[in-house]
């Protein structure tokens, strides 16, 4: 029997290696780019970060892209999307656009890709108005204990995605052993000197556990999820 490949819920790179499974976001130049798009799984979104160099214009048209992604059954997630408080002259816009995807991932029922920097109060906000049914995924999710908590209360579905944060934060190696095994992913992101296989030899040390049974426990998480399905 052959050994499992390596999952990655999340990535921007585009040189991962053959025999790992990949998760692709695309940026804002392929989602409007006329090239093809890629043969693996990918997921498609307006980040929170591009409203600062997007006119309404560029806005729009990356919504209609999205959608006909979506009807065309093209996309296996929506996002990455989301709030940066980081950004506070722009969180209104940002909060109206991640309630529009999240109204396009309960309409097609997909895996929500979240992008969350000290916006935990507005997302618990929105999970009790809204009460929403698809998985949400948080990537690269810096927050403690309790928001992880409070957001499981509020939504069964939540799962948490963790990269390069493993090594350099010790809150993040200190909260993973915490995480509900079965809402647990690994990710690499954007990041270019830690391959997916890395990331997870150094999960499953902090999380004090087999590495093939940590690759079984995620691909069981993520066939749990309802999406296409992969290999």
């Amino acid at each position: 029997m052959e050994p499992l490949p390596y999952l990655d819920i999340h990535t921007h790179r585009k040189d991962q290696k053959s025999d790992f499974v990949s998760v692709f976001s695309l940026s804002s130049n392929e989602l409007l780019s006329d090239d093809s798009l890629p043969q693996s799984l990918f997921t498609a979104g307006i980040h929170p970060w591009w409203l600062e160099d997007l006119s309404s214009s560029e806005i729009s048209s990356l919504k209609i892209r999205i959608e006909e992604l979506l009807a065309k059954g093209a996309l296996w997630g929506i996002g990455e999307t989301g709030i940066d408080r980081a950004y506070p002259e722009l969180l209104e816009t940002q909060i109206e656009l991640f309630n529009w995807h999240l109204e396009l991932s309960e309409k097609f029922n997909l895996p929500l890709v979240i992008h969350n920097v000290k916006a935990g109060s507005d997302f618990l906000q929105i999970l009790k108005d809204k009460r929403p049914k698809s998985p949400w995924i948080f990537h690269d999710f810096r927050g403690n204990e309790s928001l992880m908590k409070d957001l499981l209360r509020l939504h069964s579905k939540c799962f948490f995605s963790f990269g390069l944060s493993i090594d350099n934060s010790q809150q993040i190696r200190d909260l993973i052993p915490l995480v509900p095994l079965d809402r647990l992913f690994l990710e690499t992101d954007e990041q270019k000197h830690l391959d997916i296989q890395e990331i997870y030899l150094r999960a499953s040390h902090f999380l004090q556990m087999d590495l093939d049974l940590l690759k079984s426990q995620i691909w069981l998480n993520f066939r749990g999820l309802n999406t296409k399905p992969t290999h």
